[in-house]
């Protein structure tokens, strides 16, 4: 599997796309779709029936990079633009008639969404966004919603998107793709009416990561880097979201001197710099031997050779994809996966080992 979606790279942004013409396409594809009722909008209507508004939910306003975003109705299209977000949605009871794909399944629904997908619903249009976000698509698609929170969305798009729908766009308060799942989770339940529901949800998730933590005292402080080899050694930084599952777990990911001039996302050192993760007390790794040079140096180290090391890898399935969905969906699968991996690395015994559930 290629490395680009765990390590989310500047991608090319679109180009050809005239602001003006986009707005006539949307606008006839909408005029179109309104004189079939029972066509496309019955169905996606459906899509929503698990779905129920609270009281008072709307108007809502929330921020985001680009300004703000009032939302005043209950959704029945939503296109998600970001790379995740769909599983909240279903968590919520929402089955959105758009999604991005980023990797594993190729319907976007991967197997820790599959059960929470309410009866007969219709399966999403899945978008490709290897050139931008295809706002044409999306226009096509006829949203009342557009969310593109974990997502690298430009300015420009965003007011190419706003012409269609109200969008919710990633927070300007962190790096694109850095958002917190909690806020991501939170901001998504209020543009839909579910405030409520979603912050419960949280909770119970909030709770597992707790339980876990006071159920493994030997995480607490604990020094940990996640790490994958790209270009050298990649290293995410602590404020990327799967690294701060670690510290949700006890972990320390920023006292590491591996993070110095690194950006909050992560960067790449020499492939020698693999010898000074054996300063750790863990390293946990993203496909551990995809490059000989990093794989020799890191084999030669104490950490190697007392086994406290996690090694994540496309063999792993499903677990390899859902370790980089951090929503409430696919984080208590995560979890019930990651968390004995962990405890067995730390321990410093070679022999330890766990089967890895797909």
């Amino acid at each position: 599997m290629s490395l680009t979606p765990l390590l989310r790279p500047a991608r090319p942004r679109p180009t050809g796309l005239h602001l003006a013409g986009l707005v006539l396409v949307a606008g006839a594809l909408a005029a179109c779709g309104s004189d079939d009722a029972s066509g496309t909008d019955a169905t996606a209507a459906g899509t929503a029936a698990g779905a129920t508004t609270e009281p008072d939910a709307f108007p809502v306003t929330l921020e985001h990079k680009y300004g703000e975003t009032t939302f005043t109705a209950a959704p029945e299209r939503v296109v998600v633009v970001g790379l995740q977000e769909q599983d909240t949605l279903i968590d919520l009871g929402i089955v959105p008639v758009g999604v991005t794909y980023w990797f594993g399944e190729e319907d976007a629904i991967n197997p820790w969404a599959e059960a929470a997908l309410p009866e007969g619903a219709e399966p999403p249009t899945v978008l490709q966004a290897t050139d931008g976000i295809p706002v044409e698509q999306v226009a096509a698609l006829r949203p009342d919603l557009i969310i593109g929170e974990y997502s690298s969305m430009t300015e420009q798009e965003y007011e190419q998107l706003s012409q269609l729908a109200p969008v919710l766009a990633q927070s300007g308060e962190y790096a694109d793709y850095a958002m917190p799942w909690q806020e991501m989770a939170l901001k998504i339940g209020q543009a839909v009416g579910q405030e409520e529901a979603i912050t419960a949800r949280i909770e119970e998730v909030e709770e597992q990561f707790a339980e876990a933590a006071a159920d493994h005292p030997e995480f607490a402080d604990a020094t940990v880097a996640l790490v994958t080899p790209y270009e050298g050694l990649f290293v995410y930084g602590p404020d990327d979201p799967r690294a701060r599952l670690l510290e949700d777990l006890g972990f320390d990911t920023r006292t590491s001197t591996l993070f110095d001039d690194q950006a909050s996302f992560g960067g790449s050192l020499s492939p020698e710099r693999a010898a000074d993760l054996e300063n750790l007390d863990l390293t946990v790794w993203y496909d551990r031997t995809a490059e000989a040079g990093v794989a020799d140096v890191y084999e030669g180290t104490d950490q190697f050779a007392e086994g406290r090391f996690v090694n994540i890898s496309d063999d792993d399935g499903a677990y390899y994809v859902a370790h980089s969905f951090t929503n409430t969906l696919a984080l208590p699968y995560v979890l019930e996966r990651y968390v004995p991996q962990l405890a067995a690395a730390i321990d410093g015994d070679p022999t330890t080992v766990v089967e890895v559930e797909e």
